[in-house]
């Protein structure tokens, strides 16, 4: 393991019912700390056609890996996904500036140094965009998000808990059935996704969306397509 015991958030989005074989692989590597939700993909027709990507109904598993094991789990999952051809599925890293004190003595012992070597994409040239709206207003996002540059994202369905009787927060009447869209963007484009997103659907709109970005580090699965221009 690294001097500091670094962990990491995975995230795999894949097509329904593969996030069972992600988990068992994952697990297979004593990743103990996974978690599978159901989502589905933003993209239209035309760029799911254009893609090959024939299912929008997506699995996502979040999985937090120690930093030393994210390239030979990557190895392997495109080996198992072949996440390296576009439409088989995306996977990415978040760093995370804190974790339970347990979970890296847990997720590292008895590990190794992974020796598999694999390409990926540059750490610094990717954002994750998270968008959390009102229920119902994803084609609004979306609309202004493929404005803006983005080429689709993926859908989570969510429920704010806390102040369920829909309290009234800086003049905003805030519903608990939520959204979140999650959107990778090229670094350069984050921006103009962001400020376009914003002007349709943001707090001050009826979507009463909240935006924040995050940054990516390892990710495999979107080769050919965030420089890929939507067919005529």
């Amino acid at each position: 393991m690294s001097k500091d015991g670094r962990v990491k958030l995975l995230v795999t989005i894949v097509d329904r019912d593969k996030g069972r074989a992600a988990v068992d692989i994952y697990r297979a590597h004593k990743m103990h700390f996974d978690y599978l939700c159901m989502g589905y993909g933003t993209a239209n027709s035309q760029i799911l056609d254009y893609f090959g990507l024939a299912e929008t109904e997506k699995d996502v598993v979040f999985t937090l890996v120690p930093e030393t094991r994210v390239k030979g789990l990557i190895a392997e999952m495109n080996e198992r996904f072949h996440l390296n051809h576009p439409g088989r599925g995306i996977l990415f890293t978040v760093p995370l500036s804190g974790v339970s004190g347990q979970v890296p003595q847990i997720l590292c012992r008895d590990g190794e140094e992974e020796k598999e070597e694999l390409t990926v994409d540059n750490a610094n040239q990717y954002d994750l965009i998270l968008v959390v709206v009102n229920r119902g207003n994803v084609d609004t996002v979306m609309d202004a998000a493929r404005e803006g540059g983005a080429r689709g994202g993926t859908v989570l369905h969510a429920r704010r808990v806390g102040l369920e009787d829909g309290e009234n927060l800086l003049g905003f009447t805030l519903q608990p059935e939520k959204e979140i869209i999650a959107i990778l963007s090229p670094r350069p484009q984050k921006l103009e996704i962001m400020r376009a997103v914003n002007k349709a659907a943001g707090l001050t709109t009826e979507c009463r969306g909240i935006l924040f970005s995050l940054p990516v580090e390892d990710m495999m699965g979107l080769q050919g397509i965030m420089g890929a221009r939507q067919p005529e």
